[in-house]
């Protein structure tokens, strides 16, 4: 199972996407995520992979919700285009 995470970072002057911070972020998550993209308002999508049901991925947001450097971690909802009949 994977899914997208929308983090929100206190300071917005840094540049998460880099291979330390995305480390140091997967060890506080127990889990590992990848970057994705940056979203407007200055929020984050990451990837957590390799995770096995819908309460390890609470736990990953709960830890990574426990950092100084985090706003806000929440799961994002990944919108799927439907067709217009």
């Amino acid at each position: 199972m994977t899914a997208q995470l929308i983090i929100k970072f206190r300071n917005n002057d840094f540049d998460p996407s880099q291979a330390d911070f995305v480390n140091d972020l997967s060890r506080t998550a127990n889990a590992a995520l990848v970057y994705v993209r940056p979203m407007s308002g200055g929020a984050h999508v990451f990837r957590v992979e390799n995770i096995s049901n819908t309460a390890q991925l609470t736990e990953v947001i709960q830890r990574l919700s426990t950092r100084p450097d985090v706003l806000y971690a929440e799961q994002d909802a990944i919108m799927q285009h439907q067709k217009m009949k």
